[in-house]
């Protein structure tokens, strides 16, 4: 099979300078993409996005850096925008960036868990809303957000980031579905991998090592979704160690009632429950269709 190649297109990757950003914007850069990185972190002085900016371009690759914080509605879309004046288009847009607060729910402030929704929702969104105008116009694009399992399945201590990610499998299948009518896919990628937010996985399991957890084993999943033979459209995929795999919501056959009452829930409870038969609805009008007659 040929290289997946993106010679001709640019992408944004945002929280690129570290971790698994940086990973993809290699990895995109070396197959032909020219790149935007994307990240507000510095060390000495100097942003961490152009020191890997003129690594690669030492190395021959197309590639710029943008230090816009996506907390913020003008320099989350300003980034695209620059992107565009750079490049001259945008093509894939790889919302990567995020941060986490730790904190059960009862214990979060205000303050935290606006700080962890304005860069994961709200920052997604303004990127999104911005690079979707571009692509709109052209027909073309490819968008990839980065959402967690812990969105998916939840976990103890960490509600303001739980939210967060959960959020990001609804704004993927929403946008997948009003851009529909264009040749514009929405996609989501779950990963996990050793990063500053991510660590200690050698305590779940001895097997996983840094090795076996390395941003690599995730990259080509973010290659799949960005390529332009990408077959998929508002999916969730999962990708660790080395394994990809879809993440859905799905809905049971479940229990009918007539009339539906408390006293006929409680009796049949496990039937409500019951998963053994599920529908995988690609939209939210599905549902009506299980509604017995």
């Amino acid at each position: 099979m040929a290289q997946c190649r993106f010679d001709g297109q640019v992408a944004l990757v945002t929280g690129a300078a570290s971790g698994l950003g940086r990973q993809h914007a290699i990895d995109l850069a070396c197959r032909g993409a020219s790149v935007m990185i994307n990240d507000i972190a510095y060390d000495g002085g100097r942003s961490r996005a152009e020191v890997l900016a003129e690594e690669l371009r030492a190395q021959g690759f197309s590639v710029a850096h943008d230090t816009s914080n996506l907390g913020d509605e003008d320099s989350a879309r300003g980034a695209v925008a620059r992107t565009v004046a750079t490049f001259g288009r945008i093509d894939i847009l790889v919302n990567n960036a995020g941060n986490g607060i730790p904190g059960a729910v009862q214990d979060t402030t205000t303050a935290d868990f606006t700080a962890v929704i304005n860069v994961h929702v709200f920052g997604m969104f303004w990127t999104m809303s911005e690079a979707l105008n571009y692509m709109r116009a052209q027909n073309y694009g490819r968008i990839i957000n980065t959402a967690s399992a812990l969105g998916a399945f939840g976990m103890w201590g960490a509600f303001s980031y739980v939210t967060a990610k959960s959020a990001i499998f609804g704004m993927t299948k929403a946008a997948a579905l009003d851009n529909s009518d264009k040749d514009i896919l929405v996609n989501t990628l779950s990963p996990t991998a050793y990063t500053q937010m991510g660590t200690g996985y050698t305590s779940i399991d001895p097997r996983f090592t840094e090795e076996k957890m390395h941003v690599s084993h995730v990259s080509p999943v973010v290659l799949l979704l960005a390529h332009r033979d990408c077959p998929v459209n508002g999916e969730a995929i999962s990708a660790c160690g080395g394994r990809a795999a879809r993440i859905f919501t799905a809905t049971v056959r479940g229990y009918a009632g007539d009339p539906l009452t408390c006293e006929g829930l409680l009796e049949n409870i496990d039937t409500v429950l019951d998963s053994r038969e599920f529908f995988d609805l690609k939209s939210s009008r599905e549902q009506y269709d299980l509604i017995p007659e």
